[in-house]
């Protein structure tokens, strides 16, 4: 199985796009299986230990740092914050990234506060703009947030990075002895 082929997978599974899914690791962790952040979030989607803590047990898996194991956390998770982002009419993808990133306590806050998006922090913006314009990149198409006109940051992107993108989700995904027996057949 390939990094494509898992985004893929699990992204039907949730409801997703696969190039978010991609966009959205490869942001966390340059799709590293074994990325260890600062807060010690842990694996391709830099799940911090409450959230896999919690997440973990609802979807059956026991490893952060088996990739598919990982994928499948990291989607279910933004799976459940698109239904609560949903609760304040935010429906769009920005609005789950961010809730991802900054936390849905915090866009709970903002809500609750009447705020809007550009009363949420520029590096929080940036994280959820950043990983939307490089997936359109890749074919999906998104529009920004109300009030929203213009990219938050102009992105560079070379195409060097398209190529090593490209090579890696055509690679296998490696297989730890926790991935899913159905996974680690169809990887092998």
């Amino acid at each position: 199985m390939t990094y494509a082929e898992m985004f893929t997978e699990i992204a039907q599974k949730y409801g997703l796009d696969w190039r978010l899914l991609a966009e959205q690791a490869w942001t966390e962790s340059r799709l590293d299986p074994l990325a260890v952040g600062k807060a010690n979030d842990m694996g391709l989607f830099q799940i911090i230990p409450s959230t896999w803590d919690e997440w973990a047990p609802r979807i059956g898996v026991v490893d952060p740092f088996d990739p598919y194991s990982n994928v499948l956390v990291g989607a279910a998770y933004l799976a459940f914050l698109r239904e609560y982002v949903g609760r304040f009419g935010l429906w769009d993808t920005y609005w789950v990234l961010l809730a991802y990133n900054w936390g849905p306590g915090n866009v709970r806050r903002l809500m609750e506060a009447n705020g809007g998006w550009l009363d949420v922090p520029a590096s929080r913006r940036d994280y959820a703009v950043s990983i939307v314009l490089q997936a359109d990149l890749h074919g999906l198409v998104q529009t920004m947030p109300d009030g929203v006109t213009a990219p938050v940051r102009e992105m560079k992107v070379s195409v060097d990075y398209y190529d090593y993108l490209d090579d890696l989700l055509a690679s296998a995904i490696p297989v730890t002895p926790t991935t899913p027996r159905s996974v680690r057949r169809r990887a092998n």
